[in-house]
């Protein structure tokens, strides 16, 4: 089970989002500032492939809404991951891919998705 509350750092300020939801296979932690909220969604489901394979599927979801002011609309942002594997996968093996995969998502290979670079 993830902590609780779970911990997101932004521009090196850490923010603790607390849970306020559990059911089935899902979170929900959330915490509100006077500036801005902090919305987080963990979930774990699993579904049967076409050809007949049994896969999970994995999701983290954040959003950030920074609160429209006089001078300014509010501002929404969305972030999430999905991993998928089948069940039949080795946990090692999965988590010698998905490491990679995260350590691909560096501060600027972001910076160049964010440039439109492909």
């Amino acid at each position: 089970m993830f902590a609780d509350p779970s911990r997101i750092t932004i521009n090196a300020i850490n923010k603790d989002l607390n849970r306020i939801n559990q059911d089935s296979y899902g979170s929900e932690y959330f915490l509100r500032e006077a500036t801005q909220e902090l919305q987080m969604k963990i979930r774990n489901t699993s579904y049967t492939s076409k050809a007949g394979a049994l896969v999970d599927r994995h999701n983290i979801e954040v959003i950030q809404t920074i609160y429209a002011t006089a001078d300014a609309a509010a501002i929404v942002r969305k972030a999430y991951t999905v991993f998928e594997n089948y069940r039949s996968d080795t946990d090692a093996g999965l988590l010698q891919f998905l490491n990679g995969f995260v350590a691909f998502a560096t501060s600027a290979n972001i910076q160049k998705l964010l440039n439109r670079e492909s």
